[in-house]
């Protein structure tokens, strides 16, 4: 991933005294776009991290069960 094209789609918003209150992203350059999507796929999973895990064979069974197969 190229940094630089990352770096230009972010900017920073200052307050009076010149201190970093937000950033703002650029959602139209690319590079941004995929990292602020890993960031959320990230936030997801960690929402997730606790949930009950299913194997293949049981969601498969459970889907051809579903469709009468």
């Amino acid at each position: 991933m190229n940094t630089a094209a990352i770096r230009q789609g972010i900017s920073y918003v200052t307050n009076s005294k010149g201190e970093k209150t937000a950033m703002q992203l650029d959602l139209t350059n690319n590079a941004v776009q995929e990292i602020v999507e890993d960031l959320i796929d990230t936030l997801d999973a960690m929402e997730r991290k606790n949930e009950q895990t299913h194997s293949f064979e049981e969601i498969k069974n459970e889907i051809l069960l579903s469709r009468g197969l």
